[in-house]
């Protein structure tokens, strides 16, 4: 099951296009220094009699404004919307946040298809197949609207089709340009398909529905190969951290393995492991009700594998890659775990669960070792694992930590490159300290009020010694609580931009 809204993404160019003529919903200029010089662009202006020009000299005074146009005789877009360029020097996030909101302008006039001339301005250090990938995904996935639980008020994307008008672009740079815009469309689309998982309902997202999901999944993409594991086969395999989380439910644990193989044969694969508790309530040691609704997007770290794997397989990505989605429920009965219970991990090592509301580092801990079968070269775990990032770092940046340094800059620089931004926290020796007790191995909380995300970190080390690994912690950025609760399908970008560039060795 892939989750795309666009059916398809267009480039063309002005130079054997012209404006005038283009049909589509909503036609949106960019205006820079540049677009006065447009041969396209004054043929627009010139129909419009130089209502366009006097309307951007009027009306666009700072960077990011903008104004709707209703139709203008002898111009075949239905609507057209000038915005104001942003200066080369404007950070990233202003540039993505200014096509999302085109993208949902053009969902909220009900335009079936949306054309974006953009000029070929890029913030200071990208270029225009930068700008371009970027519009693609970041229209793809903004032109996204969740119904699939509601029936009398229920509003579909409008929009179904994206075109990128270029300038001057021709042969080599055209067809990289449209590469581009498809590794953008297909990056969306992971996006999409993380957002999707995250915003069902919990009661509609079981890790038995998403079981069935993820082996639909090779319907879409023959070429990923996926293998389930239940609690019988996990209790074999010893995953009895794993399994303590989900004892309290009466909805059973499933474990999904994708393989994904476009690489050469000898390459060892990178492993992406995620959380996947479906709901959380925190167990014994329950949680407070208020925003407790919001623990449906606990399972955002299985929903990025999810997004990213399609990702990868619908560019045909020449890497290698095997993604866990590790799904539980977290619940509060007679059978569930309690504090003070000890369990013993896949890896042999005892665990003390001083508190069940510590779950998400349990069902990684298992998930860790198990992936130790593949030999892979690098291995990534994305979860929603502590309130204590969203202090350290806000909203805006994910939390990484790391055993290999090397790991950790290239998971910053993706996010820098993509926009999906994270930042790396210190794992020292000295906060390992955290998981001792006297009646375990480990324990699964330690430290008090202090470092809670890199505890947490410092504890699933414990499970990783055998091989390169980095933790990314995305309770702050894999949701948001306003203006709207609602999945934001990070961190997919970061992700896929780091396995594409194939930059990790």
């Amino acid at each position: 099951m892939a989750y795309k809204v666009l059916n398809n993404i267009g480039l063309i160019d002005t130079s054997t296009n012209a404006l005038t003529s283009l049909k589509t919903g909503l036609l949106v200029i960019v205006v820079n220094k540049d677009t006065n010089k447009d041969s396209a662009f004054k043929d627009l202006n010139k129909v419009s009699k130089s209502y366009i020009s006097k309307t951007i000299a009027s009306h666009l005074k700072d960077s990011g404004s903008s104004i709707l146009l209703p139709k203008i005789d002898g111009i075949e877009a239905e609507n057209i919307m000038l915005v104001k360029g942003l200066d080369t020097s404007a950070p990233m996030h202003k540039w993505i946040s200014s096509y999302q909101a085109i993208a949902k302008k053009a969902n909220s006039i009900n335009a079936k298809d949306l054309s974006i001339m953009s000029g070929a301005v890029s913030p200071s250090g990208k270029d225009e197949l930068w700008l371009i990938e970027m519009i693609a995904k970041t229209v793809e996935s903004n032109v996204y609207i969740f119904s699939e639980t509601k029936n009398k008020t229920a509003k579909k994307p409008s929009v179904k089709k994206l075109t990128i008008v270029t300038t001057g672009l021709k042969g080599t740079d055209l067809t990289k340009a449209k590469a581009a815009a498809k590794k953008g469309y297909a990056i969306g689309e992971g996006v999409n398909t993380a957002k999707y998982l995250g915003d069902l309902p919990a009661n509609h997202c079981t890790p038995r529905i998403i079981e069935r999901k993820v082996k639909a999944m090779t319907k879409d993409f023959p070429k990923l190969k996926v293998k389930s594991f239940n609690e019988k086969d996990l209790e074999k395999m010893g995953m009895g951290s794993f399994l303590s989380v989900s004892r309290g439910s009466a909805e059973p644990a499933r474990m999904m393995v994708i393989e994904y193989k476009g690489g050469k044969p000898s390459e060892k694969p990178v492993a992406l492991v995620g959380k996947g508790v479906t709901f959380d309530t925190g167990g014994v040691s329950i949680k407070p009700s208020p925003a407790m609704d919001e623990m449906k997007w606990d399972m955002c770290g299985a929903a990025t594998v999810f997004g990213v794997m399609s990702t990868l397989a619908r560019v045909n990505a020449n890497v290698n890659v095997v993604g866990v989605m590790a799904c539980a429920e977290n619940m509060c009965s007679s059978t569930a775990t309690k504090p003070g219970d000890v369990v013993t991990s896949m890896s042999g090592q005892t665990i003390e669960i001083l508190n069940t509301d510590a779950e998400g580092r349990l069902i990684l801990a298992d998930a860790l070792t198990y992936v130790g079968k593949y030999k892979p070269s690098h291995v990534i775990d994305m979860a929603t694992l502590t309130g204590a990032v969203v202090v350290a770092l806000g909203r805006h940046a994910s939390g990484v930590m790391a055993n290999d340094q090397h790991l950790a800059d290239m998971i910053i620089d993706a996010g820098e490159e993509s926009g999906d931004r994270a930042w790396q926290l210190p794992l020292w020796d000295e906060h390992q300290s955290c998981t001792k007790t006297r009646y375990a191995d480990l324990a699964n909380i330690g430290g008090g009020r202090e470092a809670g995300t890199i505890h947490a970190a410092a504890f699933l080390s414990k499970f990783t010694n055998d091989y390169k690994w980095a933790h990314i912690d995305i309770a702050a950025t894999a949701s948001h609580s306003s203006p709207i609760k609602a999945g934001t399908g990070r961190p997919v970008p970061l992700l896929s931009e780091l396995l594409l560039s194939k930059k990790l060795k």
